[in-house]
């Protein structure tokens, strides 16, 4: 896959549009259309998206995401895109969905196809849609494909309901939408150790600024460590019990493991909330909850094989 940081010229591709935040169950129909009509057309499967969320010129506001820019850019390639494209936002703004259509997309990529999801927008005033792209088609000489709302359970897939239910703490229903478990990854820093000293070593990362912040609580995750999986208890916000410090904590207990892995990269996928954060009396009543805590992982991963199988060959 190449990934362009600026227009280039790709002669007769077939196009993907969208900002594609999470590469949910939605997007992954759009970018396989695209994929399919390049293979049918000996031709190329490009995606044309955006460096960071236009909701931050839109607005002036930092919009949170279910993906980092490195995320999506490594999942799209796992899915067989040739090209992506990224365009900075702020430099076509005010263009109009006439313009950008001819200027861009005809101009430098004369597409053989476009495919969007049924509520992409583009242009000034969001003026450009669906509508637009198949009212020009026969004019600039290649086939729409609009992707229907995709339906798991009776929820339309969408990255606004999936931030809803990651806000949430929902993860079992956010996950199903995605085809994938939310997660976070990051390097392991130095903590203040005071987990070790309750005998639960936990492993410390910082939370990614861009990602989506889940609600304050203990989580049941599944931890990634070169390339190994582990199940494993994550708290994130305090630590009310045993320091009254303000600051943000991102820590997790890896169960069956005790490895020094300072300054490693791990994954930390997220299956449930266990509870909310507490204060507890004494250390003795907050070690004994941990212990009722991994309790709660053996029986939630028994709930889990019921109910709900991921995959993980795409990702």
């Amino acid at each position: 896959m190449r990934i362009w940081n600026e227009l280039t010229y790709i002669h007769k591709s077939s196009l993907a549009l969208g900002f594609f935040d999470g590469i949910h169950l939605g997007h992954r129909v759009v970018l396989k259309n695209a994929i399919n009509v390049a293979k049918k057309n000996n031709t190329e499967s490009t995606v044309i998206t955006f460096k960071s969320h236009p909701l931050n010129i839109l607005t002036n506001e930092k919009v949170e995401q279910i993906l980092s820019l490195e995320d999506k850019l490594n999942i799209m390639e796992k899915t067989g895109i040739d090209n992506i494209v990224l365009l900075d936002f702020s430099e076509i703004a005010s263009m109009k969905a006439n313009d950008y259509l001819e200027k861009i997309l005809i101009n430098y990529f004369s597409p053989v196809a476009i495919t969007t999801g049924f509520n992409h927008h583009f242009g000034f005033n969001k003026e450009g849609d669906s509508d637009f792209l198949r009212k020009n088609k026969e004019k600039y000489d290649y086939m729409y494909f609009e992707v229907p709302p995709f339906v798991v359970q009776d929820k339309i897939v969408s990255c606004s309901v999936i931030r809803n239910l990651l806000h949430l703490g929902d993860f079992y229903n956010a996950n199903k939408l995605l085809g994938y478990k939310f997660f976070i990854d990051g390097r392991v820093i130095k903590g203040e150790q005071l987990a070790r000293k309750l005998g639960y070593p936990s492993a410390n990362i910082i939370y990614p600024e861009e990602k989506i912040k889940v609600p304050h609580g203990v989580y049941f995750v599944e931890v990634t460590v070169d390339n190994n999986r582990y199940n494993g208890i994550l708290n994130y916000g305090f630590a009310p019990t045993v320091n009254n410090s303000t600051n943000q904590k991102t820590e997790v207990h890896i169960l069956n493991f005790d490895k020094n892995i300072y300054g490693e990269k791990i994954k930390i996928e997220f299956i449930a909330k266990i509870r909310n954060q507490m204060r507890f009396d004494n250390i003795e009543k907050l070690k004994a909850q941990i212990y009722r805590d991994i309790a709660f992982v053996d029986i939630y991963k028994h709930f889990l094989k019921g109910h709900f199988e991921f995959s993980h060959k795409s990702f």
